[in-house]
């Protein structure tokens, strides 16, 4: 252990005196054609190492030289661009300069995080080892049963060789909750709750409540402990429902690594979020949380500092004990549980396989509601659990944190990148003194490597502009949340995400009087600033660096407009596909047929050899064949047939047969464990689809054109809808409507 602490701080020291060199080298004061010199070679550089995949000293050079040329241009900025003479001017030249070393800053320990990636291989049960037992933890507070129902017939389905108990944790039936003043709200808890413990019931699970909502979900999954004995915790939030594969491909880490106290996998979400459907990109362009899932925590798992997300993950008993259960000290108690788990000298590990199906919030107010708590409990860790001061955790395992925790200052420096520009378009505040050439030689490298640096490590998983855009409709709504727990970092309180609503006629958000007010002080200040280019030749240096600034936050804003429309949806659960055999029977006709796609409340089916046409109101019986644990003596899968009966809604007559969209007769145990199965039971359809998503990457330049005609696409579509109070039924939108089908 010695010997291991001291080849570590050999490699810190080693680390810092790189750091130092190149911070040294960077500040170094040259001329001009010497440092456009060497801002060519760091594009050279950068264009080898982004080709250089089986090369990764090339490519840790790639990512030095792009340090580099940001600390040069930051250094740039300190030391040429800032109105000393100004006492009025400085302070907010200060603050974008503030801004831009805050930006480089996350970029820079990005660049640290993400240098290298791992992927761990699904490491199989070995049953011939001691099996750990292994309780399921569904924590659930307000959501309906079509949202939890799904998730607690799943986790019945589990495939494992062991023990597996299954507990639901109802923070919506607490004594707290029956007993509320208010009658309406005490009748309603008591209504859900009866119907919840009815369903624990027929699938044969734990129901488990508790007297108070003390601490919200910590709270809840800590009582659970004291009333379990699982050696280890399977936590899936409400709206989370798991592959049937899900503990056969997570337990085996834990056999193999006698030190792993917990296991993290992909949040998958089978419903694009608001911003993607509204906009009409969830087709067109990588999800917005696959840069996370699919880059940033491989990275993390490089540096053994990946962490709990809530949900989808397996932690081990001994670890929870070890720290006193899951952390009651902030909003974000699943990050701030992995910082104390990492601190105790417990390992993680992240699979990157998807094998939860979750539900995106609905509309945009729910995702800000998400998005806040997820900020303030961020920033609560940074001020409450400092990582950079927390003992036993390891130097990479500090910085990975200190990055996860700082990039949620982003609303308030996001901010001050909007306001900038029109500090000097409108009151012609002095924030940066130059001119046009000095901005292109230093700061067009930093922007074109950065951008090209950021291609390279999450380019499948997120096109160019797109997280400066999430960054700023985030911003807008989150920069007096972030502060206020700057302020009072104890003050914030945990909201539960609205999850499964619906809207049955396109509208704005009540959050859109907002975003018009901010896009058209920046429209107005464009204008203005145009009009002084054209007409005072002396500002035209200042005006033309200032112009670019102000027009890409144009239009960012531009496409928030659109992404605060709210378009019609009004499918209430997600359809998958299935593409599986079965039997339809009405009356004494039967025939096969093929499942096309399902959802909790229906299928859709392809029927080729029945005797007759069905019709709209008919009743079927549909059997379809569910896999069971273990094979047959021939060494096939285990197949039980279920029957459910459904109502032909609507029916279209082919040549060779018929198809029909049908919905559930009447909801069952039986109906909903099929369904279950068949919507959310294989994860081979949700590696499909993120293979599908990472096909939509874009080139860098393409990428832009494509998020500036969506800006002007925004803009009209906004100008049409607030035309009408409500947009009518028509062909395209009813196929827009659609954007929940997950079909391939």
């Amino acid at each position: 252990m010695r010997f291991f602490n001291a080849v570590s701080w050999m490699k810190c020291l080693a680390a810092g005196i790189l750091i130092l060199a190149i911070f040294s080298l960077a500040t170094v004061q040259v001329s001009m054609e010497t440092h456009l010199w060497l801002s060519a070679s760091a594009f050279f550089i950068v264009l080898m190492g982004m080709t250089a995949n089986n090369k990764p000293y090339l490519q840790l050079l790639m990512l030095l030289t792009g340090a580099f040329i940001s600390i040069r241009y930051i250094w740039w900025r300190y030391d040429q661009t800032l109105p000393w003479e100004s006492s009025l001017d400085m302070p907010f030249a200060l603050a974008l300069l503030v801004t831009e070393i805050y930006g480089i800053t996350i970029y820079l320990l990005g660049i640290f995080v993400n240098a290298k990636h791992r992927d761990r291989a699904i490491i199989p049960i070995n049953e011939d080892k001691p099996l750990p037992t292994v309780d399921v933890f569904i924590p659930t507070y307000n959501e309906s049963l079509r949202v939890v129902g799904p998730t607690i017939a799943a986790a019945t389905q589990l495939q494992y060789p062991g023990i597996v108990n299954i507990w639901v944790l109802d923070d919506g039936g607490t004594a707290q909750k029956l007993n509320n003043p208010d009658p309406e709200q005490a009748n309603a808890a008591r209504n859900r709750s009866n119907s919840l413990k009815k369903l624990c019931q027929q699938l044969s699970v734990n129901y488990l409540t508790r007297a108070e909502n003390n601490h919200a979900k910590a709270g809840n999954i800590n009582h659970a402990l004291s009333h379990s004995n699982g050696d280890l915790i399977l936590i899936l939030d409400a709206d989370h429902v798991p592959a049937k594969d899900f503990l056969k491909s997570t337990i085996g880490h834990f056999q193999q690594q006698p030190n792993l106290g917990f296991v993290q996998t992909p949040h998958f979400f089978v419903t694009p979020n608001p911003i993607e459907r509204n906009l009409g990109i969830e087709n067109k362009v990588p999800s917005e949380n696959e840069m996370f899932y699919n880059g940033i925590l491989k990275g993390l798992d490089f540096w053994n500092a990946s962490f709990f997300c809530g949900s989808a993950a397996v932690i081990r008993r001994k670890a929870l004990d070890d720290i006193g259960g899951i952390s009651t000290r902030t909003i974000t108690e699943d990050a701030d549980t992995a910082l104390d788990i990492h601190a105790k000298g417990w390992d993680s590990a992240y699979i990157n396989k998807a094998m939860i199906a979750g539900l995106s919030p609905d509309t945009f107010g729910s995702y800000v509601t998400q998005r806040t708590r997820w900020a303030q409990g961020m920033l609560q860790i940074l001020m409450l659990n400092n990582p950079l001061l927390k003992r036993g955790l390891t130097l990479p395992q500090k910085l990975c944190y200190l990055n996860s925790t700082l990039f949620w200052f982003f609303p308030i420096f996001r901010m001050i990148y909007l306001i900038a520009p029109l500090c000097y378009l409108l009151f012609d505040l002095q924030i940066f003194v130059g001119n046009a050439n000095d901005f292109i030689a230093y700061a067009v490298p930093h922007l074109v490597i950065s951008i090209l640096i950021t291609q390279h490590l999450f380019g499948n998983n997120r096109n160019t502009l797109f997280s400066e855009f999430y960054e700023t409709i985030l911003a807008i709504f989150l920069a007096i949340p972030v502060l206020s727990a700057i302020i009072n970092p104890r003050k914030p309180s945990f909201a539960v995400t609205p999850k499964g609503e619906t809207t049955n006629h396109t509208h704005f958000s009540p959050l859109m009087p907002v975003v018009i007010v901010i896009t058209a002080i920046i429209g107005f200040a464009e204008g203005l600033g145009l009009y002084r280019f054209y007409h005072y030749s002396a500002e035209q240096g200042q005006l033309a660096v200032v112009l670019v600034f102000n027009t890409f936050n144009l239009m960012m804003c531009l496409v928030c407009l659109g992404a605060l429309v709210e378009r019609r949806q009004r499918r209430a659960e997600p359809r998958t596909s299935c593409s599986r055999q079965g039997f339809v029977t009405i009356g004494d006709s039967t025939a096969q047929t093929i499942i096309d796609d399902t959802s909790m409340n229906g299928a859709h089916l392809t029927i080729k050899s029945l005797n007759s046409n069905l019709q709209p109101a008919d009743i079927v019986e549909l059997t379809c064949f569910i896999e069971q644990p273990g094979t047959t003596k021939n060494g096939k899968k285990k197949l039980k047939p279920q029957r459910i009966a459904l109502r032909v809604h609507r029916v279209n007559y082919l040549s060779n047969g018929q198809t029909a969209n049908c919905e559930v007769l009447e909801s069952s145990t039986t109906a909903w464990q099929a369904l279950t199965a068949l919507t959310f039971g294989d994860s081979e359809k949700w590696s499909q689809r993120r293979a599908f998503e990472q096909q939509q990457r874009r080139g860098v330049i393409h990428a832009i054109a494509h998020f500036f005609k969506l800006g002007f696409k925004s803009l009209t579509y906004t100008l049409s809808v607030s035309r009408h109070t409500s947009i009518a039924d028509n062909p395209s939108e009813q196929n827009e409507s659609k954007t929940q089908d997950v079909r391939q």
